[in-house]
């Protein structure tokens, strides 16, 4: 007999056993899951990285002396003025156009100087150019309101076209607003 060997066929008094490894079936349901888990922390991974990189824009223009606003912003819509297509609580992502290249049809977002400067996002009606200032204006409505906006948009007071909507995001930021969000 070996000398390595005991009684038992260990070796070095350790134990053998016959392993046989089988693969584990997912189940249906835990596997959507874990798909649907990973694919919202990869979308909060991204709008995280998002606002990092728009807060450091903003902060490396304002260390620069630059307080124009952003190419893009976003905003969160309080009213329903343009029901169906924005509803109030969804977030509007602008990006800065030039007036020249915005068309009837187009949401916009502006600041409103006879509501002291809100912020309005309407849709464009009728484009106005004035040759001797060389500035357009802009004849705006909301989708749900009766009549159009008593003044017109000028180009100064554009921030820019909405590019997309993210639906009832602003409830967050409604939240985060109250002295339990913060």
């Amino acid at each position: 007999m070996d000398s390595y060997l005991d009684i038992n066929n260990n070796y070095f008094g350790v134990r053998h056993y016959k392993v046989h490894v089988t693969k584990e079936k997912i189940k249906p349901l835990r596997f959507i899951t874990s798909v649907i888990s990973y694919a919202i922390f990869i979308w909060l991974l991204l709008v995280g990285l998002m606002l990092l990189a728009y807060v450091a824009d903003i902060k490396i223009r304002a260390a620069k002396g630059d307080t124009s606003p952003p190419v893009y912003n976003a905003y969160v819509v309080l009213t329903g003025s343009m029901v169906p297509e924005i509803m109030p609580k969804d977030v509007v992502v602008t990006k800065k156009r030039e007036a020249k290249h915005l068309e009837v049809g187009d949401i916009i977002t502006f600041l409103d100087p006879r509501l002291s400067n809100i912020i309005v996002t309407h849709r464009i009606k009728a484009k106005y150019y004035d040759a001797t200032t060389n500035k357009y204006t802009f004849q705006t409505k909301g989708d749900a309101n009766n009549t159009a906006d008593f003044t017109l948009a000028e180009d100064t007071n554009i921030i820019g076209e909405v590019i997309f909507k993210i639906p009832k995001i602003g409830y967050i930021q409604s939240i985060l607003a109250t002295k339990g969000g913060l």
